[in-house]
């Protein structure tokens, strides 16, 4: 189910170009990652609280350091990192789904009703605009509104119109299929591995 969601939502990215030049540019086009430092920046800065520890690479385990180089870490003072990183391969698409579905493991429990564990970022680490969408997925089945603005929060307008209304089709399949705590795992998995999100435009 989660290989066929993900590829759902790939489909639908490449969609609904037509309107004119002020559309989202088809990110598969570009088949490059946006590295390391620009996504762990970002959800940082959407999901983190102000002076809490974050480190995407923390997901990873004990070889975090090294397994992270893979998608782009800078190595040392930021000089460099592994060549062809930010190429997807079958390496680097691993180690991103083991990071982003650990995030989104963790955003998961921070739902009251949860019997997950985090892994790294615990619920009070939330920000203050980050915990009124992720909250508001925790009422399972999440309603269209909550989940369309998890979409925005996550992807925004990076994408076509189409891909948020893909998204929120298939948390309907979710809400039928999985329980809560898997359900609102892979809902916010599919919008952190949608190629509008991790892809360079």
């Amino acid at each position: 189910m989660r290989a066929y969601l993900l590829i759902v939502l790939a489909a639908a990215a490449c969609g609904d170009n037509s309107a004119g030049d002020d559309q989202p540019v088809d990110p598969s086009g570009a088949a490059a990652y946006r590295g390391y430092a620009a996504v762990q920046d970002e959800l940082y800065a959407k999901f983190v609280a102000d002076g809490q520890p974050f480190e995407l690479f923390d997901y990873l385990g004990t070889n975090g350091d090294d397994l992270s180089k893979l998608v782009g870490r800078p190595d040392g003072f930021g000089a460099g990192f592994e060549p062809g990183a930010t190429t997807p391969n079958a390496m680097n698409v691993l180690v991103w789904r083991m990071m982003l579905r650990a995030f989104a493991h963790d955003l998961a429990a921070s739902c009251p009703q949860s019997s997950l564990t985090p892994v790294s970022l615990e619920a009070d680490a939330l920000s203050a605009t980050a915990q009124p969408v992720v909250l508001g997925v925790c009422a399972w089945p999440a309603s269209d509104q909550a989940v369309g603005a998890a979409w925005d929060y996550v992807v925004g307008v990076r994408a076509p119109a189409a891909s948020r209304a893909a998204f929120i089709q298939m948390v309907h399949g979710l809400a039928t299929s999985e329980t809560p705590n898997d359900g609102i795992a892979d809902l916010w998995t599919a919008a952190l591995l949608h190629p509008s999100f991790l892809l360079e435009q």
